[in-house]
């Protein structure tokens, strides 16, 4: 009998063991089948934007990508985890991890491929995307902000912010678009330049906007006896001289056949726009918009910074950033808005704010009946007509200030943000709002001298004798 029990208790172990492995197996083949990820982290790092899973999910041919990184990089795990989500949403997407110093002969037919520049400080550290016969490769420094004040021991900078997936989503557009689109700048007024490369010029808004997938080109309007159809937006970036009227007939004519006008306007500025801009329902302040309440430390009232933002695709994606104003004019809607026109307020002062018309006095106070009573609308967006109705509609974001945009401001807080908002909803591209750098916090854990010494006699002693005197306390009660 007892041989009898000893045989049922072998094979019960054995059943036991076959039936986990089972459930084993088949766990395993279900979970590779529906597989699933989920992102933890505070900043969710790899937790991709509605955008940029409609631009993978629209995608019609194979992609592929091409990890051309050392391993060991400091960047490396946030882009491999990162291009992890883009395979899972799309089954068009395939990634290659190529590593330059251990895998020389893949690298080599890299290089000679894609005419990599071997002796570039970049050459070995970038990621390449491919579609069909076009393709397009980012650097280390298109996919993070660095913090240079805050440089190691060793001499490198710490990663501020990483911006794969901005970086990453704008080039699959720009192997995957047959269309590049085309952004008219105009100049011969005073506007800023394009290609200026210093601290008041646009040269890093090009560079971003090129990175976009975005052509940009000065034009002079004059030289034109037209806007060509393949010019997706007309911007103006902060004149200080008056349009002719032959550019104002031109810029007139373009929005009523369908246009897109991106205007930034300084305060104090004759630029002879107003009457052009109050036709399609926004008008000019002759004005300084101020906030105590919204005003930066150490500076004038006159430099705003604004959360308060309406309704409107240029503006979903904002409400927890906030914009910086240099000096800045009120731009409202006109009272009525012009027959088939909807026309928004897009970012406001708080209640506190207002619009100073004695623009040459050194303290501000508001005076009532004379100076714009806040909340006050700084920048405005204007549509009429839409792609339901047969044809383009017309678009306009008409904003009261441009120095928010030259090098050194455009990098502050959510200024890049605003203005790609305002150019992707212009050219009819709003799936593409809102995708951000995200931050890298640094988390640090600071103890007192006393706090460290609690820690560590914890840690050391008390919890491994709370351990010894648990067993000692189970083996004594079995012994009993």
């Amino acid at each position: 009998m007892t041989m009898w029990r000893r045989f049922l208790a072998s094979g019960n172990f054995l059943l036991t063991v076959v039936l986990i492995g089972v459930l084993f197996i088949m766990g395993n083949y279900l979970s590779s089948r529906h597989y699933a990820r989920w992102d933890l982290t505070r900043q969710q790092f790899t937790a991709l934007s509605d955008q940029t899973r409609q631009t993978l999910t629209q995608l019609e041919e194979p992609l592929s990508i091409i990890v051309f990184y050392q391993s060991s990089h400091r960047l490396y795990p946030l882009i491999k985890d990162l291009l992890a989500e883009y395979e899972r949403v799309s089954p068009k997407v395939q990634v290659e991890y190529v590593d330059p110093e251990q895998d020389i002969a893949r690298a080599q037919q890299l290089v000679n491929e894609f005419q990599i520049d071997v002796n570039s400080p970049d050459a070995f550290h970038l990621v390449i995307f491919k579609s069909g016969s076009r393709h397009k490769y980012i650097s280390d420094t298109d996919l993070a902000d660095y913090d240079y004040a805050a440089m190691t021991m060793q001499g490198e900078p710490r990663v501020k912010a990483f911006k794969g997936e901005a970086a990453f989503t704008s080039s699959i557009l720009s192997v995957t678009q047959a269309e590049q689109p085309l952004l008219w700048f105009t100049s011969g007024h005073g506007e800023k330049s394009t290609a200026a490369a210093d601290t008041a010029g646009l040269s890093e808004l090009t560079r971003y906007l090129e990175q976009q997938n975005i052509r940009v080109e000065a034009v002079n309007l004059l030289q034109h006896t037209e806007i060509p159809s393949d010019v997706k937006l007309v911007v103006i970036a902060g004149p200080t001289r008056r349009f002719t009227e032959q550019e104002l007939a031109l810029l007139q004519t373009a929005l009523e056949q369908g246009g897109r006008l991106l205007a930034l306007i300084d305060p104090l500025a004759d630029t002879g726009l107003d009457g052009l801009l109050e036709e399609w329902g926004i008008a000019l302040g002759m004005d300084i918009v101020v906030d105590p309440a919204r005003q930066l430390p150490f500076v004038s009232a006159a430099n705003l910074f604004v959360t308060d933002y309406t309704e409107h695709p240029i503006t979903e994606k904002m409400k927890t950033l906030m914009t910086l104003f240099p000096l800045a004019r009120s731009v409202r809607p006109t009272q009525p808005a012009p027959e088939g026109m909807t026309v928004t307020s897009l970012a406001l002062t708080s209640d506190t704010g207002w619009g100073e018309s004695k623009t040459s006095v050194g303290v501000f106070e508001f005076d009532a009946g004379e100076d714009l009573k806040g909340p006050v609308s700084i920048a405005a967006a204007a549509e009429r007509g839409s792609a339901a109705d047969g044809g383009a509609p017309t678009r306009l974001v008409v904003i009261g200030d441009s120095e928010f945009l030259i090098d050194a401001q455009l990098s502050n807080v959510g200024n890049r943000d605003f203005l790609l908002g305002a150019v992707f909803w212009l050219i009819e591209q709003e799936q593409r709002i809102g995708i951000g750098p995200k931050t890298i916090e640094a988390l640090k854990l600071n103890l007192t001298g006393t706090q460290l010494s609690n820690f560590l006699w914890l840690s050391l002693l008390a919890m491994p004798l709370a351990c010894g005197g648990l067993g000692i306390g189970m083996w004594w009660r079995r012994r009993r």
